[in-house]
């Protein structure tokens, strides 16, 4: 039985991670932008895409031209194309592959609403952090997300080689924070497993109006969202289940009724 390589080995699997996880972690990666709501027809820039251990799941799932990835290091693109992915699928869905070391996006000429950076801040020094977090915010969205994972310390490292990978580095939310600020983009921090106790942080430009929840759960589908979904097709308002009930509410209540009804609960809605 063949052995498998080491974390940090030049091998497609190893050089990203422990090998014997690389499914799961994949997996895990492309779970977080579901739940946070990336779907088929958005754009996703994936960061230190590797041999395409999470990037493998993002682009069968997106739409063709619709995923970017930025790896260093050719050569495991070019390994996780031939063993993970095949050319037929990137023949059929024609991603796009930048090779540069500076984080830098802007020659894909797109806006991405959604940015990936799952094994970038756990492994190096606060200068490049702030370099990534600088780059990510050019070609961000106006409402795109950057998603990323980091190891949470009770002190900041002071380590500012530019890749410490197999070593780790740790930081606090505070300093991350804000790093995140500097480059105009406003920090949150998101509630959801991670092995190897990794935390994961939402990043925003600073005057976005998304609201991302605190806690991910699977609720990234519901009858009700069904429900406003075609009521807004059909030209009607898009109203909460509250404010449905709120209107039933007040056409069925009697003036002898009223004084036990909370005032507010009787205004009509819509």
């Amino acid at each position: 039985m063949t052995a498998l390589p080491v974390m940090g080995e030049r091998h497609h699997r190893s050089w990203v991670g422990p090998p014997e996880y690389y499914d799961r972690i994949g997996a895990l990666q492309f779970i977080v932008l579901v739940l946070l709501g990336m779907r088929e027809n958005h754009t996703l820039l994936d960061i230190g895409c590797g041999s395409l251990r999470g990037g493998r799941f993002s682009l069968m799932y997106l739409n063709e031209g619709r995923y970017f990835g930025l790896e260093p290091e050719h050569w495991a693109l070019e390994e996780g194309i031939a063993h993970e992915v095949s050319d037929g699928l990137v023949a059929l869905k024609k991603p796009v592959f930048g090779h540069g070391s500076d984080f830098s996006a802007t020659a894909f000429g797109t806006q991405f609403d959604f940015i990936m950076a799952n094994g970038i801040f756990m492994h190096t020094g606060l200068t490049q952090i702030k370099q990534c977090l600088g780059a990510a915010a050019e070609v961000l969205a106006p409402d795109g997300v950057f998603i990323g994972a980091y190891i949470r310390g009770e002190t900041d490292s002071t380590d500012d080689s530019d890749w410490t990978y197999p070593g780790i580095v740790c930081y606090t939310r505070e300093r991350l924070a804000e790093l995140a600020a500097t480059a105009s983009l406003r920090l949150q921090f998101v509630e959801w497993p991670h092995p190897f106790d990794h935390e994961w942080f939402v990043a925003l430009h600073a005057g976005s109006t998304r609201q991302v929840p605190r806690g991910l759960d699977l609720g990234i589908f519901s009858w009700t969202e069904y429900l406003a979904d075609q009521v807004e097709a059909c030209g009607g308002p898009r109203r909460s289940h509250a404010d449905y009930l709120k209107e039933d509410l007040a056409s069925r209540v009697s003036p002898e009724q009223a004084e036990r009804v909370v005032p507010q609960a009787l205004e009509r809605t819509g």
